[in-house]
């Protein structure tokens, strides 16, 4: 690695580079990494040096000798059986955001820090968000009325499932109504199954959609069907492929089992009623009514309700009027046809209510301050309300984040505090739009911008024994780094190293999981939406990480059997998962804090904005070919900013001993990829390089200005985006000032101003949306 010194790298911030060679093909993937015997030891890992080709193309660069005398202690306090104990504290109760369970954990989290001697924060927010009334779910056949099952089963050999706090099914911010239609199959209600319902002719106008969960959010179902003018939606968790074993004999969801979730879709995450400012109890608030919640009535069910519904949109078919051809693909897991368009003497009635009301909740942060660099702060998170019990999602997560706390704050009491400080946070209300962590950031996002090296998140994290990670691709580096020093769930790190296999040779000895553009690394993914992340990595531009571990038999997803019978008969007893990713987080979080400079690969933008630029021009190729030359230009000059010249160039934006001239480094490098003005149609969002997908919701959009303009053919829109990624590579700091000298209104344009008056939370609104 070299290094660069203060006056040629800061002379080079406003430099820009020169196009060079076209991108070479990327390497082959090996067919797979070499696996280790079962009780081989490893010896230290190497380093991640430069290769041959590093003169040419970009290389992980060199993070040096693993501090195994620093660090090793720490992996090796992390215990399973606390582990345990942690999961059955925070999984004893439903606890949905808002409700009485809810106040229970924020109080229960809140004693966990206190008792390890960490600053506790009780930050409080005050959210608009919804919660069931009744409902009515009906197949009327021929003139006869069936109820269909809205509620699980309660299981013998689950006693949680009969808990009299869980409900029944629903999606929050589903709109109150009372429909009675016949029924159209929409596949899995993705924008491009509306248009291909467009296409044969079939009008969903006045119908009731029937839609099966994947492929998207749930809330896009929703948002496109009611574009498409449905009167309701009803979302069913198809039965998967190996049913063989349903719960509670296996894991995988039997015909009753029900995926909660919200439904919302606002081109903002967060509090509905206050985008871009903190949600508090007296923050200035938009109208309800002046919001694009959903309007229709919105009801999920299992499998064996969609059944029957299925059975009798096939039986009574017309033979005068048969529904259109089903399209290949959309024929689900459910042993029964799936028919398109049902005849008009099967309907469904769908009857929702719901109340909308501002509701109370709370983050719980626990903060270890640093020893060297207090005003530097390295963040880990979870969040902690879930849809019922919550073992899995999100749980399993957030017992790994105490563990992390308890390790690192029983350290520090022993003299070995970290040199950074560190925030381990239990965020509120994500379940419903990602709340907590969103108004957390809203309210200290200067802070953040100025302070954070770096947030992980560890939502849901520990469901098997497969390892992965998310990231911002400056963190990519050292998770693959940390990932050779930790011990896979089947193996043990001992003194004289890892007896077994380590996380790095298991992960990478998985074809799918290895790197096809990095030979010999594994493949790390970018962030997309739906978790704690997005408030940092795509409001604020923090480098941020998802951590986990997959590979459970089933799924109980936000369903009344997520729970720890579930988990234990299902993921395992022995809580190696949550160990191994526990590992993960303190070895990526070690590094961060202690490190002279955090390891932060930012050589690593370049590189996978370069790789992002290629899959582009081969997508204008076809959709918009008079911008696909310069997008092809831009990506070569992405690729020599890798590794050629700049600050990008200098991966790890290293500055040795001077304090401030590194720092100035990362405020030019977050400037570059933070936009002032917030992207096109989606002003919330203000990091160039990512955003969720804004038809699915989860997907990553990497480069998402070009991205949209490309995928709808928009000329202008693309070149705009090219002048701006040209002042991101290359040049000085974008948009001339620095996003945070802006008052958030001005940042956030085409936002709707805040009434002039605060709703009263003492006196909350029960408004119910319209039918």
């Amino acid at each position: 690695m070299r290094h660069v010194t203060l006056a040629v790298l800061l002379g080079l911030v406003a430099s820009g580079f020169a196009c060079g060679q076209p991108l070479p093909p990327p390497p082959a993937a090996p067919d797979s990494a070499p696996r280790l015997k079962p009780n081989a030891t490893i010896p230290a890992a190497p380093r991640l040096g430069p290769r041959a080709s590093a003169a040419t193309e970009y290389q992980p660069p060199d993070l040096g000798e693993w501090p195994a005398a620093r660090i090793d202690p720490l992996l090796r306090s992390v215990d399973p059986a606390r582990l345990r104990e942690w999961h059955t504290l925070l999984a004893s109760q439903p606890h949905i955001a808002g409700s009485a369970g809810d106040v229970g954990q924020v109080e229960r989290l809140a004693k966990c820090f206190a008792d390890m001697g960490l600053e506790v924060e009780k930050h409080e927010f005050w959210a608009y968000l919804s919660s069931p009334v009744s409902t009515v779910l009906e197949l009327l056949d021929g003139g006869k009325a069936t109820p269909l099952v809205t509620k699980e089963q309660m299981l013998p050999e689950d006693l949680d499932s009969s808990n009299p706090d869980l409900t029944w099914g629903w999606n929050a911010f589903s709109g109150t109504g009372d429909v009675t239609a016949p029924i159209v199959y929409a596949n899995q209600g993705t924008k491009a199954d509306f248009a291909r319902l467009r296409e044969l002719g079939v009008d969903c106008k006045g119908k009731i959609v029937l839609c099966r969960y994947g492929g998207n959010f749930r809330g896009h179902k929703v948002r496109f069907a009611e574009l498409a003018g449905a009167a309701a939606v009803v979302i069913f968790t198809d039965q998967p492929p190996d049913a063989s074993t349903p719960y509670p004999r296996g894991g995988f969801p039997n015909d009753s089992c029900i995926e909660r979730g919200s439904i919302n879709t606002l081109d903002y995450p967060g509090d509905p009623l206050t985008p871009g400012i903190e949600a508090n109890k007296d923050a200035p608030r938009l109208d309800p009514a002046s919001i694009a919640l959903p309007k229709i009535p919105v009801q999920p069910i299992g499998w064996g309700a969609a059944r029957a519904i299925l059975i009798a949109m096939a039986e009574r078919s017309d033979p005068a009027h048969p529904s259109p051809v089903l399209p290949d693909k959309w024929q689900g897991g459910i042993n029964v046809p799936y028919t398109l368009v049902g005849p008009d003497t099967v309907r469904l009635r769908v009857r929702v209510e719901q109340k909308r009301e501002l509701v109370r909740s709370a983050n719980v942060i626990g903060t270890l301050r640093g020893e060297t660099w207090p005003d530097e702060w390295v963040l880990i998170g979870a969040h902690h309300d879930a849809w019922g019990f919550g073992a899995c999602d999100p749980t399993c997560g957030t017992i790994t984040v105490l563990e992390a706390a308890k390790v690192l704050a029983d350290a520090a009491k022993a003299g070995k505090r970290p040199r950074r400080t560190v925030k381990f946070c239990a965020w509120g209300a994500e379940e419903f739009s990602i709340i907590g962590s969103t108004e957390w950031v809203e309210s200290r996002r200067e802070a953040l911008e100025q302070q954070a090296i770096a947030y992980i998140n560890l939502d849901m994290a520990s469901m098997g024994p497969n390892f992965g990670a998310s990231a911002a691709p400056s963190l990519k580096t050292l998770i693959a780094e940390v990932s050779r020093h930790v011990p896979d769930t089947t193996s043990k790190l001992a003194e004289t190293g890892i007896d077994g296999q380590s996380v790095y040779a298991v992960w990478t000895g998985r074809g799918e999981s290895s790197d096809p553009l990095l030979s010999g690394e594994p493949r790390i993914g970018n962030l997309g939406g739906g978790s704690d992340h997005v408030a940092f990595w795509c409001h604020a531009g923090v480098p941020s990480c998802g951590l986990g571990a997959s590979g459970a038999k089933g799924s109980a997803y936000h369903s009344v059997y997520d729970t720890l019978t579930w988990y234990r008969k299902n993921v395992g007893d022995d809580y190696q998962s949550a160990r191994m990713v526990t590992q993960m987080a303190i070895g990526v979080l070690a590094r961060l804090t202690d490190d002279d400079t955090p390891p932060l690969d930012f050589a690593r933008d370049m590189h996978d904005t370069a790789v992002r630029l290629r899959e582009l021009a081969e997508l204008a190729d076809r959709t918009l070919p008079a911008i696909a030359p310069d997008v092809r230009a831009m990506a070569e000059r992405a690729r020599e900013a890798s590794f050629r010249t700049g600050v990008w160039a200098n991966a790890l934006a290293r500055v040795p001993g001077n304090l401030p001239a590194r720092r100035q480094v990362w405020a030019t490098i977050r400037q570059r990829i933070l936009t002032p003005k917030g992207l096109p149609l989606r002003e919330w969002y203000r990091n160039e390089l990512a955003s969720p997908d804004a038809d699915s919701g989860y997907s990553p959009w990497f480069l998402p200005r070009l991205t949209r303009a490309i995928e709808n053919s928009d000329i202008v829109p693309a070149r705009i985006a090219l002048e701006r990624y040209g002042d991101m590579i290359g040049g000085g700091p974008a948009n001339g000032k620095p996003p945070s000298s802006l008052p958030m209104r001005e940042r956030v344009p085409g936002m709707k101003p805040p009434i002039p008056r605060p709703l009263n939370p003492d006196s909350p609104t029960n408004e119910s949306p319209r039918p």
